[in-house]
């Protein structure tokens, strides 16, 4: 999806995920006049050695490969960033260094400094933990874990075809993400001072891999965050049943700032 005519906003997908995971919101923001850069990030596009070509990418590996990708974009207004889980974070590093004009985040994962290894998350990420070498092993979620932690709060016979949808995840970007006290090249860092723009966030009372308490604490490096929280909601807000209202009530909260922005440059 290159640049056309819209506003444009750029999509961070989160483990697992490629860029058609975005496909509901895209389909969502396209007839709202916004321009969609929906990039897969770095060995997730499926293939049959994804497994292999991903296992060692780094965080630095994803982050590089979008601002390459925005910068050949060359957007004619500063972009509005949206991310989604680990996609989250990629985005509030992506915002320090491309000064988007705002950034919306769905139940994000957070960074270096946050505790995010609560008892839920830690479960969730269990049998990857005990395979031995797992920082340079890619991995996947089995299909009964998909649907305990990622897709609780989505229609049940919807499960299988999102699963089915998902790819491996490299191995060293979750040490990066949730093991940050061992990584010593502090891959999951964020300068978060260095975000000027508005925030948007959203968390979610059962969400089990970014939970509510751990993204509040995420909105506290943010002086002037807005956080909508849903106490009904699962991870899977790109794609549930409160998707559409979700991505309505972001589209009222960034007009205003479109507006402003437009204005400023007639």
């Amino acid at each position: 999806m290159g640049a056309g005519m819209g506003y444009p906003v750029v999509l961070v997908h989160g483990m697992w995920c490629t860029s058609a995971s975005w496909k509901r919101v895209v389909d969502i923001l396209s007839p709202r006049g916004y321009d969609c850069y929906v990039p897969s990030l770095p060995a997730h596009d499926d293939s049959t050695d994804q497994p292999l070509q991903v296992r060692r990418q780094s965080l630095r590996d994803y982050l590089d490969a979008i601002e390459r990708g925005v910068a050949e974009r060359d957007f004619a207004h500063p972009p509005i960033v949206i991310g989604h889980s680990m996609g989250g974070l990629l985005a509030q590093q992506l915002a320090t260094r491309i000064k988007p004009l705002a950034m919306v985040l769905l139940t994000p994962a957070t960074p270096r400094g946050i505790n995010a290894l609560t008892p839920t998350v830690f479960a969730a990420f269990l049998p990857w933990l005990l395979g031995g070498a797992f920082w340079r092993n890619p991995h996947k979620l089995g299909f009964a874990h998909a649907q305990r932690y990622a897709f609780n709060g989505v229609p049940v016979d919807r499960h299988r075809a999102l699963y089915e949808s998902l790819v491996h995840e490299s191995g060293r970007a979750a040490f990066e993400l949730g093991l940050w006290p061992l990584d010593f090249s502090r891959a999951s860092l964020v300068h978060s001072a260095k975000v000027e723009c508005p925030v948007y966030i959203v968390s979610c009372g059962k969400d089990r891999l970014t939970p509510a308490g751990v993204v509040r604490k995420l909105m506290k490096r943010y002086r002037h965050a807005t956080l909508r929280h849903y106490a009904e909601r699962g991870h899977w807000v790109i794609d549930d049943d409160e998707t559409e209202e979700m991505m309505h009530a972001i589209c009222g909260w960034l007009r205003p700032y479109e507006q402003r922005h437009l204005r400023s440059v007639s």
